[in-house]
């Protein structure tokens, strides 16, 4: 199966080829496929974090209850999130929102307002 039929049909692999190395062309593709995922009033909150390191990739399938793919998938991938993010343009966020607005709250936070 290819990776882009996989993606698009959601469909969960768990067993990898740990011979098999994808070139970095590849990996710089599928990073970038998804980069091009859809976010909420495109804040882009995501980060992708390539670990390459094959002891760090050991320590992290220890924390992740031994999955083995953790280790021989060809490419692992940690994705992580800023929850917080839209508080950086709550202004452009809101803009648009029926009757809402964005203001300061003296701490520096925002506040939303109906």
């Amino acid at each position: 199966m290819r990776v882009s039929e996989a993606i698009a049909t959601r469909r969960a692999i768990k067993q990898f080829d740990p011979e098999h190395q994808l070139s970095e062309g590849d990996q710089d593709r599928l990073i970038e496929l998804a980069m091009q995922s859809p976010t909420a009033f495109n804040l882009q909150h995501w980060r992708f974090v390539v670990v390459r390191d094959p002891a760090r990739r050991q320590a992290i399938r220890e924390l992740a209850w031994d999955q083995a793919q953790v280790t021989d998938a060809s490419m692992l991938v940690i994705l992580t999130g800023r929850r917080d993010v839209w508080q950086d343009e709550a202004e452009r966020v809101w803009r648009d929102a029926p009757g809402r607005s964005a203001r300061d709250d003296g701490r520096g936070d925002r506040c939303l307002l109906s």
